[in-house]
């Protein structure tokens, strides 16, 4: 079975789209690797934008527990001595 001259030109031409097609489908898978490679790297930027900001957050409120702790210790010695006063 000896194949014509078309059928072999038409095998080309389908293996050739074929080739096309998958060149095309690659094309789109890194269009959207690139595309999602970009987002990631926003999404990351806005985490660690975020992690810097709660990070002051809570060094502020620990500075302002200290100070809170400070006070407190103050008072509580004051109340001490005006109790040992009493006495």
């Amino acid at each position: 079975m000896a194949a014509t001259l078309a059928e072999i030109e038409a095998r080309v031409a389908a293996l050739e789209a074929e080739r096309a097609d998958y060149k095309a489908v690659l094309a789109a898978v890194n269009a959207l690797s690139g595309q999602t490679r970009e987002r990631l790297d926003q999404v990351d930027a806005k985490i660690d934008g975020a992690e810097a900001r709660l990070g002051a957050r809570i060094d502020d409120t620990n500075a302002r527990v200290r100070s809170i702790e400070e006070n407190v210790a103050e008072v509580k010695d004051l109340l001490i001595r005006a109790l040992d006063r009493g006495q």
